[in-house]
């Protein structure tokens, strides 16, 4: 398998990335942002989803499409949410604020 292929995504995630209903919602997050990134600061270029979106949960709107669980980010910062360009610290934070190791959360 190619390294494009490979990291591709499916069909189904594209066209839901194509639809109306993404078009809305990505709009609402960034309008509630002010087109700030919401971790620091920044200027807000990406819409991410907090859970992030697979094909078995593409369909559900409280995952895809829920203001709750969309984030508006610089590139930078969601760069560093889904661990690219660097490696991966092995700690992290739980919901207490507490500093753990990431095997442990």
């Amino acid at each position: 398998m190619s390294n494009s292929k490979k990291h591709s995504k499916p069909s189904k995630i594209q066209r839901f990335y194509k639809s109306d209903m993404w078009h809305m919602a990505r709009a609402q997050v960034i309008l509630r942002a002010k087109g700030r990134c919401e971790k620091c600061g920044g200027v807000g270029t990406e819409v991410h989803h907090k859970i992030h979106l697979n094909i078995q949960n593409v369909d559900d709107v409280s995952v895809s499409i829920n203001p709750e669980n969309l984030t508006l980010l610089c590139k930078d910062c969601h760069n560093k949410e889904h661990h690219r360009f660097g490696k991966r610290t092995p700690y992290a934070f739980d919901e207490e604020g507490n500093l753990v190791h990431s095997n442990d959360k």
